[in-house]
């Protein structure tokens, strides 16, 4: 009993939720920069209603950095979204015996459907002034599908807070 307690336990660690990466130029002062503003150029491989929603969330997660929105920014940010759908969710049963000089085993995955796509935020934060990257901010985490709009919203927003948590990066 205590050894499946143990095994349960071990499958909720492994599910763990959303990782998230930083890397930033350590020779950059961070309190310089005041304003920002999106590449007019990125795309992102979702319609167009989602590709604002994306925007917006983001936008907030800035401002509420203490960042403001410029037409003539300190920095460039770019935004890089790959979606897929992941093929981890599955359940494994195995039955087996094994005699003194021969054996027999049997085993099988049971698909768990999930209405999940793995999403992977990449942010780059560009210095305007000199065109070099100064920031960058990986994220990914499973969101579903099925949801209303709000709840999608929440979604992002959070997503971006957990990925902006970590900027300005401390010295």
């Amino acid at each position: 009993m205590k050894y499946f307690k143990f095994l349960l336990v071990f499958v909720f660690i492994g599910c763990a939720g959303p990782r998230t990466v930083y890397d930033y130029d350590d020779q950059v002062d961070f309190n310089q920069y005041k304003t920002f503003r999106f590449f007019d150029d990125i795309k992102l491989p979702v319609n167009e209603i989602e590709a604002k929603r994306i925007f917006v969330q983001l936008e907030n997660a800035m401002i509420e950095k203490g960042l403001a929105f410029r037409e003539n920014p300190d920095i460039f940010i770019d935004v890089q979204l790959n979606q897929f759908e992941a093929q981890r969710n599955s359940v494994g049963v195995g039955f087996g015996s094994f005699g003194r000089h021969s054996g027999i085993s049997l085993g099988g995955q049971i698909p768990i459907n999930s209405n999940t796509l793995t999403k992977q935020f990449t942010i780059d934060f560009v210095d305007a002034k000199n065109d070099k990257l100064i920031w960058r901010g990986f994220y990914e985490d499973d969101f579903p599908n099925n949801v209303e709009i709000t709840q999608k919203e929440q979604l992002y927003a959070e997503a971006f807070r957990r990925l902006l948590s970590k900027y300005p990066p401390k010295k």
